[in-house]
């Protein structure tokens, strides 16, 4: 296998470890906390997908599809973690 061929492999890998780690770090720093970073971690992919090359960037869709289905779910996770009573 080529290197690029595995390059997106090792990235959906790093992504869904990081996905689960936040979400465990909730246990610790707290759910409303954990929200908010699975928020960060959403708007950081947006401007990911902005700011790839076509080439490089792992898409099915248009980039502004992908830019603002990110940012919405960045803005629901965003508002829900600052206004949800979780304690």
């Amino acid at each position: 296998m080529s290197e690029s061929s595995l390059t997106p492999r090792r990235l959906a890998w790093a992504v869904t470890v990081a996905v689960i780690a936040i979400a465990l770090s909730g246990l610790v720093i707290g759910v409303d906390r954990a929200v908010l970073l699975l928020a960060v971690f959403a708007a950081a992919g947006a401007v990911a997908r902005i700011v790839t090359p076509v080439e490089r960037a792992f898409a099915v869709r248009r980039r502004a599809i992908d830019v603002g289905v990110l940012l919405v779910l960045a803005a629901a996770l965003a508002y829900l973690g600052l206004t949800t009573p979780l304690s």
